[in-house]
């Protein structure tokens, strides 16, 4: 009974100490991921920012325009312009509004809600990440490490370079019925934007199919004052 006790004992002391390595190994990765993005101090500065990108649609080879507004870690407004069609999509916590031309308007729910919270967590930065840290799993494979983020039903995986701390792809998975859809981004030509290191170019595939590439025109920060609960306004 001894023996066993002791060897219960000396396993689970075992499985602790992994735990703990694990644990102090993902937080020296998102500490060098946020240094290699800016620095934290650069990143608390920038939560919120408006961005306007060239879109290459893959399917036709339609350009079009892209206007992110980002403020993390809950809002999200993406207005994509093609000559054929036009779209805006809203993402506010958990509430999602998209809005076709200028009349049509509805909330979404289901899978259409559950897209726009993975875009809003594909443009979550290293600083955002680490803030989440007791919630991500990491992993570590040949090509470099995988971060695991699980947020209101929406799984989000980020892909990081060891050599140089860079988000190089990241993978969405959305619950279709009883499959899974997976909803993939690589990011290339990193290039600092006022201190703080955006990848130049997004190029997305859905379902393993190239849908889009993303090219970056420019960045604005912008800094927030609290107006009441669920409104900002800009300084």
């Amino acid at each position: 009974m001894i023996r066993l006790f002791t060897s219960i004992s000396l396993a689970l002391l075992l499985v602790s100490s992994l735990h703990a390595e694990k644990v102090a190994e993902k937080d020296a990765l998102l500490l060098n991921m946020i240094q290699a993005y800016g620095g934290k101090t650069a990143l608390e500065q920038a939560s919120s920012y408006i961005q306007h990108w060239r879109v290459l649609r893959a399917a036709d080879g339609t350009e079009g325009k892209e206007t992110r507004r980002v403020t993390l870690p809950k809002r999200l407004y993406v207005d994509l312009r093609y000559p054929d069609k036009e779209e805006i999509r809203v993402l506010e916590g958990t509430v999602g509004i998209k809005i076709f031309g200028k009349h049509a308007k509805k909330q979404v729910f289901g899978p259409m809600l559950d897209a726009m919270k993975l875009q809003l967590l594909r443009v979550y930065n290293p600083l955002q990440l680490k803030k989440v840290s007791d919630r991500i799993e990491m992993t570590r494979e040949k090509e470099g490490y995988i971060l695991k983020f699980v947020k209101n039903g929406v799984e989000c995986d980020y892909y990081v370079n060891p050599k140089n701390y860079h988000i190089e792809k990241t993978v969405g998975k959305l619950k279709m019925g009883p499959n899974t859809m997976e909803f993939v981004t690589l990011y290339k030509d990193f290039v600092k934007q006022n201190t703080v290191l955006m990848p130049g170019t997004e190029v997305k595939y859905a379902g393993g199919v190239n849908t889009a590439t993303n090219r970056l025109i420019d960045t604005e920060f912008v800094r927030l004052k609290k107006v009441s609960k669920h409104r900002y306004e800009r300084i």
